[in-house]
């Protein structure tokens, strides 16, 4: 009998132990999603700037313009 409770007291800590480990590896994914957000955010954030410094400055547009069809030549 005294197996039987030591038995099934190791298999508690056990499911125990998958199910904190199973709690920080949904905690890594939701802290990889909310990076992945903030990540895309910074992005769109800093294209936003440099297509606005482009526009307001006549030479980089300019600039711009020449690279882009030198580039997109084969």
């Amino acid at each position: 009998m005294t197996d039987d409770h030591e038995f099934a007291a190791r298999a508690a800590r056990i499911r125990a132990a998958y199910h904190r480990l199973m709690a920080q590896t949904n905690d890594v994914a939701a802290s990889a999603h909310r990076f992945s957000a903030a990540l895309e955010r910074l992005g769109q954030a800093v294209q936003a700037g440099t297509d606005r410094e482009i526009a307001e400055h006549p030479d980089l547009a300019e600039l711009n313009v020449v690279l882009d069809n030198y580039y997109d030549k084969p």
